[in-house]
């Protein structure tokens, strides 16, 4: 994505935001998909915090002006970052993270045996990636105000808070 694919300096941050709304999102699904009360199970966790991570790689990617491909592969997301952002010493970490993108969503790629052990360490990496992605746009002049969440955002209390201390899911 660069701005021409967007229209310009403003479009670029616009869509940056996005993106990085959309991360927030993300994370807050797989933090609700790990809950006692869910119905779901630790992939379903595992899976959203690598989308999370996925699309606030793709955020600083846009912002950055570089091209990507529609591609879960984090590790190459991260090394596509321009020398200087800190986020691409992240590549080569997330081999494990990325897996969740694939193997958890198609039977014949992988097995549904992620622990709500696996499901917390990807929360945790994948709120890792977008610190370091908003650490390295306010960097570059990229302003986050407070404001209230949108109907989009509701269920993410803040975009970036960490992840819930919650070890007694009882779930394995």
């Amino acid at each position: 994505m660069t701005d021409d694919a967007h229209g310009g300096g403003d479009a670029r941050l616009r869509w940056t935001r996005e993106w990085l709304r959309y991360s927030a999102n993300d994370l807050a699904s797989a933090r609700d998909a790990l809950r006692p009360e869910s119905p779901s199970l630790p992939y379903n966790a595992a899976f959203w915090a690598q989308q999370a991570a996925e699309k606030a790689l793709k955020g600083a990617l846009t912002y950055a002006r570089v091209s990507f491909d529609r591609t879960h592969q984090l590790d190459d997301l991260a090394a596509a970052l321009p020398e200087g952002w800190e986020t691409r010493k992240l590549r080569g970490t997330m081999p494990e993270l990325t897996g969740y993108g694939v193997e958890t969503r198609y039977p014949d790629l992988g097995t549904l045996d992620t622990t709500a052990a696996d499901a917390d360490l990807a929360i945790r990496q994948a709120y890792g990636v977008q610190l370091s992605v908003r650490r390295d746009l306010e960097a570059r002049g990229v302003v986050f105000k407070a404001r209230g969440p949108d109907p989009a955002e509701r269920r993410a209390t803040s975009p970036l808070a960490p992840p819930p201390d919650d070890h007694g899911h009882g779930r394995g």
